[in-house]
């Protein structure tokens, strides 16, 4: 990736757009996002934490990954920070996931009424896999 096309990305984290489904449910996703509607959505918190997925390196090699752990936790705060100031009666979960050898990824959804969030980070702590969440 070019360093302007990483910039890009990396800026692309913090525009996002609403959409609502068939029953007038407010989804927010990245401004990037092709979806302008949608329809028959039987788990919203696992739509929107699979749309609203980056990932922003990929092979991570094990002289970066504890290196990266500060960032993840910065840009998973940051990137909370800015669902919040832009939505503010709504409520959020942010994960940012660290894999040695693959990918570093951002991604988040809303607390839905009776749905689980997307993952337990709890789950993903090894020394070669870290999962961090953020809540509003």
């Amino acid at each position: 990736m070019k360093r302007i096309e990483y910039f890009a990305l990396i800026t692309g984290l913090f525009k996002f757009k609403t959409i609502t489904d068939e029953q007038g449910n407010e989804i927010v996703l990245f401004a990037q996002s092709n979806y302008d509607f949608v329809e028959n959505i039987k788990d919203r918190t696992e739509f929107e934490a699979y749309e609203n997925h980056v990932h922003l390196i990929d092979n991570i090699r094990k002289n970066e990954f504890n290196k990266l752990v500060p960032i993840a936790r910065d840009l998973g705060q940051t990137l909370l920070n800015c669902l919040k100031f832009q939505y503010p009666n709504k409520q959020f979960i942010v994960f940012v996931s660290l894999h040695l050898n693959d990918s570093m990824i951002i991604r988040f959804h809303q607390k839905w009424e009776n749905e689980e969030p997307y993952c337990n980070p709890s789950e993903f702590t090894s020394s070669k896999e870290l999962v961090f969440s953020f809540e509003s």
